[in-house]
């Protein structure tokens, strides 16, 4: 697939976060969009924190490889390196989290305030790229809204279909407000990383805290 972006400018990333509004030009969007409808994944519910279905990378891989293909392209690679100020590369494949789609479809399907904790040993950024934000057999948005937290006021972020966040989530407290009834929020989040090396105990917590988002074969993938 060849990776068409609509944007060159390069925005400031001071405030570790930037959005990008209609990021990819329309043949790019719709190859990705197209791969991913009708992907099942494995429903996740955290009580008091986390709701909705995700697809992890082992199964992208085998059932998106378009989306794989975007995540891994140097395009991509070098656009987030431009506005981070630093290379950055794709995280391993034994991270679940590094290419994964979620999708939230039903009422209530959220998550709450947190951090995206770094498990490498170089800086850890999160790419968002909106596909799907709607209000189901119309052309509203949904009514979901992710918010970031500035000293003590809720910041919105406005996510329409192709937008793209990148931000530094170990600094960035963010979280995304609960859907409602007949919406629909699907969202490809990647990460990348300055230094994708780690230790046994970083490795290791990673995984222990995936086991919640993709089960027990978070430990030994």
């Amino acid at each position: 697939m060849q990776v068409e972006l609509s944007h060159e400018d390069i925005p400031a990333f001071n405030s570790k976060l930037v959005a990008i509004d209609s990021f990819l030009r329309g043949g790019t969007f719709q190859i990705l969009l197209d791969s991913v409808l009708g992907v099942a994944g494995k429903r996740v519910h955290i009580a008091g924190h986390k709701r909705g279905e995700t697809v992890a990378y082992e199964q992208l891989c085998r059932l998106a490889p378009r989306v794989i293909g975007f995540y891994r392209s140097p395009l991509l690679q070098n656009c987030i390196s431009a506005i981070v100020g630093e290379a950055v590369y794709p995280t391993p494949v034994r991270d679940q989290n590094s290419c994964s789609i979620l999708v939230y479809g039903l009422p209530n399907d959220r998550i709450g305030w947190h951090y995206d904790h770094n498990f490498y040993n170089g800086r850890h950024f999160t790419a968002l790229l909106s596909l799907v934000n709607e209000f189901v057999g119309t052309t509203e948005l949904s009514s979901a809204r992710l918010l970031v937290r500035k000293g003590r006021n809720e910041v919105v972020v406005p996510t329409p279909p192709n937008t793209f966040v990148l931000f530094e989530g170990a600094y960035v407290l963010h979280r995304v407000t609960p859907l409602a009834n007949g919406e629909r929020r699907i969202i490809l989040s990647m990460t990348y990383c300055t230094d994708v090396q780690t230790t046994r105990l970083k490795d290791l917590q990673r995984r222990v805290k995936d086991i919640a988002y993709f089960g027990l074969r978070a430990l030994w993938v």
